[in-house]
C-alpha cells in the first residue's frame, strides 16, 4: 500500500511540472482515479498510427516516443518523459485515426484516462481546464526547444538529448555521507554520467539516430568518441 501511495505522490509531482499553473492536489487525484495503468514493452505501441484512440495518457515510468512515416522513412518526432500528458490530436479533436504512432522506447508504464472522464473533469472544474491549457502551452514551448536541440553538430545534439532524457531513468544511489564539496561534485558527475550510459544502453540506437537525423553507423562512431573522451564515463 505504501509503495502505491509513494508512486502516486511521485507521479503528481511530475504532473505538476507539466504546466506553469499550479493545480490543487485533489484535482490531480480525481484525474488519476479515473485512470488505468498499462505496462508496455520496448517498441509496443501505446497508440498506433491509423488507430482511432481519443484517450489521454500520462507517462508514469520509462520513455515514450512519437513517430510518423515520411516516404517510408520512420521519423522520431519527439519523446515523452514521466509526467507527460499525451493524446492523439487527430482522434481527440477530430474523431479521426491517429497520424502518429506512440511507442515505448524501453519497458514503460502509462496511465490511460478515458476521454469522457478527462472532459468531464474539465467541464466541472474551471481550474482544471485552465491547467490543461497551460500544459498544452508548455508542450508548444518544448517543441521549440526541440528545434534548438537539433541545431549544431551531431555530437552536441546527442549530448544534449541524453541530458534531457536523463530524468526518465533513476540515478544510481551513491554514498551521500561525504562532507567535502569535491567528493559531492564527483558523486554527482558519476551519477550524471551513469544516466547518460543508461540511456545509450537502454534506448535502441535506431530510435536515437532517427531523432537526431543521422545514420546508426554515424551514431555508433559518435558514441565511441564520447566514451573515449570520458564525457560519459
Amino acid at each position: 500500500m505504501g509503495n502505491r501511495v509513494n508512486d502516486r505522490d511521485r507521479l503528481k509531482k511530475l504532473l505538476a511540472l507539466e504546466a506553469r499553473m499550479r493545480l490543487r492536489e485533489e484535482l490531480f487525484d480525481r484525474l488519476l482515479d479515473g485512470g488505468e495503468e498499462i505496462g508496455l514493452h520496448t517498441y509496443q505501441p501505446m497508440i498506433d498510427a491509423g488507430e482511432f484512440n481519443p484517450n489521454i495518457y500520462i507517462v508514469k515510468e520509462g520513455l515514450i516516443r512519437g513517430t510518423y512515416l515520411d516516404r517510408n522513412n520512420e521519423i522520431t518526432a519527439g519523446f515523452a518523459l514521466p509526467g507527460t500528458l499525451l493524446i492523439s490530436f487527430h482522434s481527440y479533436y477530430d474523431n479521426e485515426p491517429s497520424y502518429y504512432r506512440y511507442e515505448a522506447c524501453c519497458p514503460s508504464v502509462v496511465v490511460r484516462i478515458p476521454k469522457s472522464h478527462f472532459d468531464g473533469l474539465a467541464r466541472e472544474s474551471h481550474e482544471f481546464a485552465l491547467w490543461v491549457m497551460s500544459a498544452h502551452q508548455n508542450q508548444l514551448y518544448y517543441a521549440e526547444v526541440r528545434n534548438r536541440l537539433l541545431s549544431g553538430d551531431a555530437k552536441s545534439r546527442l549530448l544534449q538529448l541524453t541530458s534531457r532524457l536523463s530524468s526518465a531513468f533513476p540515478a544510481p544511489q551513491g554514498d551521500t555521507s561525504a562532507h567535502d564539496h569535491a567528493s559531492h561534485d564527483m558523486m554527482m558527475k558519476e551519477q550524471l554520467n551513469s544516466r547518460h550510459k543508461t540511456i545509450l544502453q537502454i534506448v535502441p540506437s535506431k530510435i536515437i539516430a532517427s531523432y537526431l537525423g543521422i545514420t546508426e553507423q554515424h551514431l555508433s562512431k559518435i558514441k565511441k568518441e564520447i566514451l573515449k573522451e570520458n564525457s560519459i564515463r
